[in-house]
């Protein structure tokens, strides 16, 4: 299997539950062989308050040159860690996905080929079954940030929170001029993007059918409906 420097995935970790360096590997391998390459694997430790040394040890271990680890001290969230991530190697092609790899190989394989062959952002999109099983509270803020995203900020995608996205060095560039830095840094990458005229592809994905979904911090959702009034504001009017 050959390595491929022109790709790199970046995942972004904090406080991960245990074992999550199993887990790493497993859909990692599956991964790279549904693509038939071996590419870069980057995780940024975002401020993490548990001890997770004895976990990166071994996936240095398993995974040798290919695992690259990133760390700092205190919390950034996941837009900090991606855009620290993405400044600290140089790559053609980047894709960034959750701790707990939640979509199936065959939807990160298609994000990949698509990603190889277009150029700007490519993005999951995901169908009416992701909402099976899904605590009402989710659904309904999944659908309504959908209704906004198309109604109001008028982007040509509007499930912009899909955590499997792949991008180029131009779309880097407008990720990093994000400041965003926590959840809605999807939201401002792709409204960053629309505005400087970076392609956007959409790419449909399935969630794998073990993922746990887990239950939403009412502060932090406060917050981010407040950041999310600041983007309308910036981006729209």
């Amino acid at each position: 299997m050959q390595i491929s420097d022109t790709f790199t995935l970046l995942i972004p970790f904090y406080n991960p539950i245990d074992g999550w360096e199993l887990n790493l590997i497993d859909r990692y391998e599956k991964f790279c062989i549904a693509i038939g390459k071996k590419i870069p694997i980057v995780v940024i430790n975002d401020g993490s308050t548990s001890d997770v040394t004895k976990s990166i040890q071994y996936l240095n271990e398993k995974l040798g040159g290919h695992f690259k680890y990133l760390s700092y001290h205190v919390n950034k969230g996941k837009g900090g860690a991606l855009k620290y991530g993405a400044s600290q190697y140089n790559s053609s092609k980047y894709m960034f996905t959750d701790i707990d790899f939640p979509y199936d190989t065959k939807s990160m394989m298609d994000v990949w080929q698509t990603s190889c062959t277009t150029s700007g952002i490519v993005i999951g999109h995901r169908d009416r079954n992701y909402y099976n099983d899904m605590p009402t509270l989710r659904i309904v803020l999944s659908k309504s940030l959908r209704w906004l995203n198309k109604i109001i900020l008028k982007l040509p995608v509007n499930d912009t929170q899909c955590g499997l996205k792949a991008f180029d060095t131009e779309a880097k560039d407008i990720l990093l001029s994000c400041r965003t830095n926590r959840f809605l840094i999807d939201l401002e990458f792709l409204l960053a993007a629309k505005k400087s005229n970076i392609a956007i592809t959409p790419v449909s994905v399935t969630l794998r059918s073990d993922v746990d979904f887990t239950s939403f911090d009412s502060s932090v959702l406060l917050k981010e409906t407040h950041n999310f009034i600041k983007l309308v504001i910036k981006y729209r009017f």
